[in-house]
């Protein structure tokens, strides 16, 4: 029997650290439930998901600008969709010919952190509903 769920890499500065802790507990106190470190990464990724192209972009920048990417290994549990989710993004940047180098997925993780926790309290309650629906 094939496992529903795999592990995800975080490859983290510090300050990356932080931005993961900072969803995490921004998620949780969105929805009043205690959840997962894989979790977050998975709604995280789902937001990012339907947000604009432009939004996308920013938050990719803003992993580079801030030095969020690092050394420090972190190792989340999350079902296989997230990866297949990261994928289309960084397909869907590779498309829309911006002229840059696509991102990698360690980007595109830090990148859906970064911008959880900034995302409407609305957008953040969607993300969390989709992943439990598609469970």
């Amino acid at each position: 029997m094939a496992r529903a769920t795999r592990t995800f890499k975080l490859s983290l500065s510090p300050a990356g650290l932080e931005v993961l802790i900072a969803s995490h507990c921004r998620l949780i106190q969105q929805t009043r439930a205690l959840l997962a470190w894989g979790t977050t990464l998975h709604v995280a990724v789902e937001h990012l998901a339907a947000c604009p192209f432009e939004q996308v972009s920013d938050s990719l920048r803003s992993v580079i600008d801030h030095g969020l990417a690092g050394a420090e290994e972190h190792h989340l549990g999350a079902p296989h969709r997230l990866g297949i989710m990261a994928a289309g993004i960084i397909e869907h940047y590779r498309r829309s010919d911006v002229g840059s180098p696509a991102p990698t997925l360690g980007a595109i993780y830090l990148a859906a952190l970064t911008q959880l926790v900034s995302a409407q309290r609305g957008d953040v309650l969607a993300a969390y509903d989709r992943v439990i629906t598609s469970s």
